[in-house]
């Protein structure tokens, strides 16, 4: 879709609340909003809607014409925000002590007061920081969807940003003995913040429907893209008598209500009984109509076709974009289809939707970030046990054979094997990243995980170009892959081992790297992040350290990556390998391998 305008709309302010026949007939209308007393009009159906008013006696107090939907960041309105933010004392002084951007400012500016809000940001440019803080702004409890392999990052987000501990729900089966149950945790006092993967979201609904909800966020909200809310069932002729046919109309409403539905009458005077569809976008839309505000954060709303647009409208504001068939009919040229069915693929009217989108839709793109953005930023990246897949064959002979060589080599080789159970979230990652326009270059462990991860990148990102290398491959070989990579003008991807793209590599224009095997000493830090930041670095690059919960990865995480930030300080221009006596009193290698080795031993 094209860039959202930035165009007029008219605020009128009723003097009484409207009836629900008056609010019924005014979001009727076209791109008509009603909040309140106040009722939101863009200038295309300002006729339309005076008419109505008209007809309905509607009296208004005041009105007038104003630019956009809300305005930028403006210092005034960031103000009231950020006291709000500091008095509820839940966010970490760091957040707002100058490390908001201003577009994620601009965001919160935005969304202020509405019930519905659209977060349209690319990948990395920190959706979830504005999605936390927004939900901090809305009193209560808040439920946060996201995909099944982010919820435990998300959860680490929320604890890195501000002082309220969440809940992730988790699979049952992957619970340690003793773990906190949901009820035990919704029972204690303060803000609760619950985490749900959007896959589990509909194991999850009778859970979730137990308690108050104040807000929700849906992350990638693109997955509640689905149109289909309902089922309709044929139900049987009705036979007999009057009295034996208004029995069985009160038994099949019966039926229907039980299962959460509804009986309706076709044209032809057929029976049919209408029954929610159990499918994550429908779950999704059960949650959105049981809280009073939504925001939604995704980098990719529409793929291919604007039809993707309704579910996740749908979630934001309930019931105000009308029906999918309504909406299809006027968006997307609703027709026949040439083999039954309609075809709802193409567009239609998408001036007056762009007009409709800008009170929802909170719009950046790549080129607002990068002006804003630090030229490097660090993330680790946690994936659950239950989100990990099966290591790659041949990891217990080459166990025996690493403990042949030392503590090092075992070392190393635990890695690997941890690198190889990470492809599905790497994967899932990746495609974020492409889907926003961006390079990613990925580091893993052995020749097979490069081998294996290109073939399924490229099946799952059919179009884009991946390349896979390793240290099989001769130096003019890998430095044809390296230039080949850097001279693609779109979004591709690099996947190669840190031993053989690790050292004495260029690749600075790179939007995303991924180590998904983890360097575990202060000069392979050095090293690897040193292909990305370095002279003639392009744009900014985040760096996510992909870490397998419950491996060797956490105590490596524990040991370097977490405290990378005190070691840099320390260490200024000088190597890194300089500096590991800063690293929790460790003074050399071997001492960091062998504290390494014997917590997993623990």
């Amino acid at each position: 879709m094209r860039k959202i305008p930035q165009t007029h709309h008219a605020i009128l302010r009723l003097t009484e609340r409207p009836t629900p026949v008056v609010k019924d007939t005014l979001v009727a209308i076209p791109g008509v909003r009603v909040y309140g007393t106040n009722v939101i009009v863009p200038h295309h159906a300002m006729d339309l809607t005076l008419s109505a008013s008209t007809d309905l006696s509607l009296r208004f107090d005041s009105g007038g014409w104003a630019e956009g939907r809300a305005p930028s960041a403006a210092p005034e309105a960031w103000d009231a925000i950020e006291q709000t933010l500091r008095d509820g004392e839940e966010v970490r002084s760091f957040v707002l002590d100058g490390f908001l951007t201003e577009y994620q400012r601009s965001a919160l500016c935005f969304s202020r007061g509405w019930d519905g809000v659209h977060f349209w940001h690319p990948t990395g440019a920190g959706k979830t920081l504005t999605g936390i803080l927004w939900a901090l702004l809305v009193p209560g409890n808040a439920v946060v969807v996201t995909r099944a392999a982010s919820r435990l990052q998300y959860g680490r987000e929320i604890e890195r940003y501000t002082h309220v501990r969440p809940y992730v729900l988790r699979p049952s089966s992957s619970l340690r003995k003793g773990a906190q149950t949901l009820s035990e945790y919704m029972a204690q006092p303060g803000r609760r913040i619950v985490v749900v993967g959007w896959e589990a979201l509909t194991h999850n609904l009778d859970a979730l429907a137990e308690y108050s909800w104040a807000s929700a966020i849906y992350d990638e909200s693109h997955r509640g893209k689905s149109s289909k809310r309902w089922q309709r069932l044929p139900l049987a002729e009705l036979e007999g008598d009057a009295d034996e046919r208004a029995a069985r109309i009160r038994e099949q409403e019966t039926q229907a209500k039980s299962r959460g539905g509804f009986v309706t009458s076709d044209d032809d005077g057929s029976r049919s009984m209408m029954v929610p569809v159990l499918n994550t976008a429908a779950a999704a839309a059960q949650v959105a109509r049981q809280v009073s505000r939504r925001a939604l954060t995704t980098a990719t709303p529409v793929k291919d076709r604007v039809r993707d647009l309704w579910g996740q409208l749908d979630l934001a504001e309930p019931d105000a974009w009308g029906s999918a068939t309504t909406w299809m009919n006027r968006y997307c040229d609703r027709k026949p289809g040439l083999y039954g069915g309609f075809d709802t693929t193409g567009m239609s009217n998408m001036d007056e939707l762009t007009e409709r989108l800008v009170h929802i839709v909170h719009r950046i793109d790549y080129r607002d970030t990068h002006r804003s953005l630090p030229p490097k930023r660090r993330q680790s990246v946690y994936i659950a046990p239950e989100d990990q897949g099966r290591p790659t064959a041949g990891f217990p002979a080459e166990l025996k054979r690493a403990a042949k060589r030392g503590p090092s080599a075992i070392l190393e080789c635990k890695l690997a094997q941890a690198a190889s159970k990470k492809r599905k979230a790497v994967i899932q990652l990746v495609g974020d990243h492409v889907g926003s326009k961006q390079k990613v270059v990925i580091f893993t462990g052995r020749k097979r995980d490069v081998d294996n991860l290109g073939v399924e990148l490229r099946k799952k990102l059919k179009g884009t170009q991946v390349w896979a290398a390793h240290g099989g491959s001769t130096p003019t070989q890998r430095q044809q892959v390296v230039d080949d990579y850097m001279d693609h003008p779109g979004p591709c991807v690099l996947v190669g081992t840190g031993d053989a793209f690790g050292e004495a590599i260029n690749l600075h224009d790179t939007d995303a790297a991924l180590f998904v095997m983890l360097p575990w000493t202060p000069g392979q830090v050095r090293q690897w992040e040193g292909r990305f930041c370095r002279l003639g670095q392009k744009r900014p690059v985040v760096i996510y350290y992909v870490v397998a919960e419950h491996s060797v990865d956490e105590h490596v995480a524990d040991k370097l990556i977490s405290k990378l930030p005190g070691v840099e300080k320390i260490a200024q221009d000088t190597e890194l390998a300089e500096a590991k006596y800063a690293i929790g009193g460790i003074e050399d290698e071997d001492a960091l391998v062998d504290s390494i080795l014997s917590k997993l031993e623990d």
